[in-house]
């Protein structure tokens, strides 16, 4: 074999192994991250509101006057699709949902709602049109369908509950968090609540760490709500 073939072969074999190595990496530190995970599991928060558990992720489902609404939509169909039969939920009941983001651990299994209505942010819609993305090599492309933006402090009436959105940038360009009947506060992925006190979400998830602990100083006391529903760290009650 000529000598230059030889150098060709042993430079690909070594890009092979560093591309490998790197996969491994993320792989493994994203294992570790995920196991810090505490998402409630699937169930009864109270008469008009119920929580999903699917994997490491929430998604949580309010009863309005003649439908249900839910914020996020999981990982994956068929795991969404059990947990929903646990409560007795049918996905045609589902009219709206709200995405405090669009990454696919949030909107795995928004396909098999078909009658909803989705709502996002006006920012968070350049994550799904290819104008940004978590990576300069991978910026997904929306195949779900119509949705609905909302703009930074919006409120509107959905089916008999009141909602307002918060823009938390930081986690991605448009993260959002929801406050539903003044009393709940759904953060998504824009923080992690501890001992009381906001903290930003694991930096290796986000987009800009430092715009999310701007955001987070804009945020509402959490004192100020009876529940606290959170994207990965379960539910905190006042």
């Amino acid at each position: 074999m000529k000598a230059p073939l030889k150098n060709i072969l042993r430079l690909s074999g070594l890009i092979i192994i560093l591309l490998a190595t790197g996969i491994l990496i993320f792989y493994l530190n994203f294992l570790h991250s995920v196991k810090s995970m505490r998402p409630a599991e699937t169930g009864t928060i109270n008469d008009s509101v119920w929580c999903i558990r699917d994997q490491f992720v929430n998604a949580y489902i309010f009863k309005g006057e003649k439908s249900y609404l839910m914020v996020d939509a999981g990982i994956n169909r068929k795991n969404f699709t059990r947990e929903l039969n646990k409560l007795g939920i049918k996905p045609k009941m589902i009219k709206a949902i709200l995405l405090t983001r669009t990454d696919g651990d949030h909107i795995g299994a928004i396909n098999i709602f078909k009658n909803a209505t989705i709502y996002m942010s006006r920012e968070e819609e350049q994550m799904i049109n290819g104008i940004s993305g978590k990576s300069k090599f991978f910026k997904p492309k929306w195949k779900n369908g119509p949705y609905t933006l909302f703009e930074d402090n919006d409120s509107l009436e959905i089916d008999g509950l009141k909602v307002k959105m918060l823009l938390t940038k930081g986690h991605t360009t448009g993260s959002s968090c929801f406050i539903i009947n003044d009393d709940y506060f759904l953060t998504g992925d824009n923080l992690i609540l501890r001992e009381g006190k906001y903290e930003p979400f694991t930096e290796k998830f986000n987009m800009n760490t430092s715009q999310q602990v701007q955001s987070i100083k804009t945020l509402p006391s959490p004192s100020q709500f009876k529940y606290i529903l959170t994207g990965h760290y379960g539910i905190a009650r006042n």
